[in-house]
């Protein structure tokens, strides 16, 4: 079922990955006198799947394909096949709201500025943040062409008016048989009417395949295919072992997780670098103040994606939840002669970048 997959996580190995942001720009001010709140992260895994569905429409003499055509695999009822084409992993970012914080800013200092996204995570403090991209939205569409001619656009007046089906199947077969022979007088340049020219005889060979293609369908029925992309967003709280992520049938393609038709994909997790503050036992919590910026050191996993026979991904990834927050005292970026400037990894909000003027 599945073709082809992305094995090389990139993305996931060093943590960084594109994600769509609305970045809000908000300046500390007479505006802002009562502080300004925000959150970090908590780590997602995206789970990306590509997948083609071929619908095939059954033609209207599909039962005489193969007395008239000698086709004996002829589709007899409509049917859609779904095939998953890649899946792909990486780490986006969803606020905290167990990681919310409320900072307040002498008025005596510089004002420094924030760059918020949409669920207001932090993203940088007195720069613009450059590297929040936009992930493609994921959308079904149709990539098969229609033929030249439909069926009913070469039928003859004897065809239509013939009192059965089975005749109307057999007149239909002799207008194939027709063609082609038309087709190989052509070619071999017997035809009573030869073009006077290469490419006028191409285009009346095409219009011959076009029109034998359509009277085709009627036997052999129609194919279009489409492709199609879903989003699935798994948010790991611990470590697990196959944990459900979604289902997909050939038959029906996306499907519900309870719906037992569809095959299921899972999601493990091991974490492999715990910096939660309660990981090594004994240790002592460090006493939050609101006098500082939040910011986390990140713990990692390996996440691993399968089927029920085969792993289809798997990597590192930096998460936030295994990680612990620390600060950085808010006056490094209010000071007015040689303000702090930071930008923090989207997924986890660990710092990226901490400058001084």
């Amino acid at each position: 079922m599945v073709k082809r997959f992305c094995a090389a996580l990139a993305a996931i190995m060093i943590g960084v990955t594109s994600q769509a942001q609305e970045v809000q720009q908000v300046t500390m001010g007479d505006n802002l006198s009562y502080g300004l709140t925000y959150s970090l992260p908590k780590t997602a895994v995206l789970i990306t799947v590509e997948s083609t569905c071929a619908k095939t429409v059954a033609g209207p003499f599909a039962a005489y394909a193969e007395k008239f055509l000698g086709i004996k695999d002829a589709v007899q009822e409509d049917q859609s096949m779904w095939e998953i084409e890649k899946i792909s992993m990486e780490s986006i970012a969803q606020a905290d709201s167990a990681r919310t914080y409320h900072i307040e800013f002498p008025e005596k200092g510089a004002l420094p500025t924030f760059y918020l996204t949409a669920d207001r995570c932090l993203c940088a403090i007195n720069r613009a943040p450059q590297d929040l991209v936009a992930v493609p939205e994921v959308k079904d569409e149709e990539v098969s062409g229609k033929p030249v001619y439909k069926a009913s656009d070469v039928l003859t007046g004897e065809i239509l008016k013939a009192g059965s089906k089975l005749k109307q199947a057999e007149l239909v077969a002799q207008e194939i048989f027709s063609i082609r022979e038309s087709r190989s007088l052509l070619i071999k340049g017997e035809a009573d009417n030869m073009p006077g020219d290469g490419a006028s005889l191409q285009l009346m060979l095409d219009n011959l395949s076009a029109q034998e293609e359509a009277l085709l369908s009627l036997f052999i029925g129609s194919t279009t295919e489409s492709k199609h992309s879903r989003n699935i967003t798994y948010v790991p709280t611990r470590e697990t072992n196959r944990d459900l992520a979604f289902r997909f049938s050939k038959f029906l393609g996306y499907v519900d997780n309870d719906d037992y038709a569809g095959e299921p994909y899972y999601v493990s997790l091991q974490i492999v670098e715990d910096n939660r503050e309660f990981s090594v036992p004994g240790a002592k919590v460090k006493k939050r103040t609101d006098k500082g910026i939040a910011f986390c050191i990140p713990g990692k996993a390996h996440v691993t994606l399968t089927s029920t026979k085969n792993t289809l991904a798997e990597g590192d990834m930096y998460m936030a939840q295994f990680g612990r927050v620390e600060q950085l005292p808010q006056a490094q970026f209010s000071d007015k002669k040689r303000p702090c400037s930071a930008s923090f990894t989207p997924a986890t909000g660990a710092i990226k970048i901490f400058e001084q003027q």
